[in-house]
């Protein structure tokens, strides 16, 4: 049975869009100004309940008044983010270049503020349904990942794990990032890290509770239509995240692009050698070896075994040919097949 490893980038998550607009899955990374500008829309024409009575006075939220303050600093933080992504190629392009700058607090903030805006963007739309359709073909009867399957990922969504926590709530994937230790076993390895806040699983759980709890009472007593209660409970969700994780906190996301020094990747590039050196078939999927991620993509792709088969899943799989040559020259043609069908994640006959 051959051991076959997933190399998943941003297409992976692109999911569907109907006349532009997303309707599930992530934005490209081209879709991330207008989505954060829809952020601020929503951010100033959503009202705070006049009646609001969830307080904590840890996070300042004693009073409407204090949710409507703590909106307008919310506002303002999306408005920078926004600023960011329309001056720069990318969002990416701006984090190297505050790494390259060893502007360091801007660039943990920045890591911050993405995250938050990606576990928004998750919690608005549902997950890319190409994920819960390889995950009902692959899991095993103990809702396991095949032991000959691997991920290797550069994306730092949440797909995987809220398609997974549908076939098993109460079970958890085993996901390698920068801040674990090596394990063989991990069913994910994730070199940009992950979008969520590290004592999420803690305090998260706690807060977001009692706060919920409030809001659906709320919305109950009929102040709100179905869809304005919608757009109330994730704007003051938004506005309650970033009190509870960014405002005055450092450091403490999950997510760390590969080309943060700050943190030695080491252990991953360890992880991904294991992974890699046991590959008989890489499917690479939505991924474009950007150029700034070349030196990693290089010392990814050496540990491949030289007759080892390639499948490019791409709308367009002959420009991701051409990266993927660039980075590794040793790669013999005759093992690489173009994929242009991106209605599923491709299955190879190997499986």
């Amino acid at each position: 049975m051959a051991n076959v490893t997933y190399l998943i980038g941003a297409g992976a998550s692109a999911g569907k869009r109907d006349k532009g607009n997303v309707i599930e899955g992530l934005p490209c990374v081209n879709e991330i100004p207008l989505r954060i500008n829809n952020i601020i829309t929503l951010l100033r024409n959503t009202p705070i309940p006049r009646n609001i009575t969830w307080q904590n006075s840890q996070l300042g939220l004693n009073s409407k008044e204090d949710w409507e303050k703590a909106r307008e600093v919310v506002i303002n933080q999306f408005q920078e983010l926004y600023k960011y992504c329309s001056e720069n190629a990318t969002i990416d392009t701006y984090a190297k270049k505050l790494v390259l700058k060893r502007e360091k607090d801007k660039f943990k903030h920045l890591e911050q503020m993405l995250t938050l805006f990606f576990m928004f963007e998750e919690m608005w739309y549902k997950p890319d349904s190409r994920y819960d359709t390889f995950l009902a073909n692959i899991l095993t009867e103990n809702l396991h990942f095949p032991d000959n399957i691997r991920f290797i990922s550069w994306n730092y969504d949440n797909q995987f794990e809220i398609t997974y926590s549908e076939y098993n709530p109460n079970g958890n994937l085993l996901v390698g990032s920068k801040r674990t230790i090596f394990n063989t076993r991990h069913e994910i390895t994730k070199i940009n890290g992950t979008a969520s806040f590290i004592d999420r699983e803690q305090s998260f759980a706690i807060y977001r509770r009692k706060f919920l709890e409030e809001i659906q009472n709320t919305h109950e007593n009929g102040l709100y239509s179905e869809a304005q209660a919608k757009e109330n409970r994730w704007i003051l969700e938004l506005i309650f995240l970033y009190k509870l994780y960014i405002e005055g906190k450092e450091d403490n996301t999950d997510l760390s692009f590969a080309f943060d020094y700050n943190y030695p990747s080491d252990h991953i590039l360890q992880s991904i050698d294991y992974i890699i050196g046991t590959t008989d078939v890489l499917v690479i999927i939505g991924y474009t070896f950007p150029f700034f991620n070349r030196e990693i993509d290089r010392k990814i792709l050496q540990h491949l075994k030289p007759n080892a088969k390639i499948y490019i899943q791409d709308i367009y799989p002959e420009r991701i040919k051409q990266s993927l040559n660039a980075v590794s020259l040793d790669i013999k043609e005759e093992n690489i097949v173009l994929l242009s069908d991106v209605d599923q994640f491709y299955l190879p006959p190997e499986l």
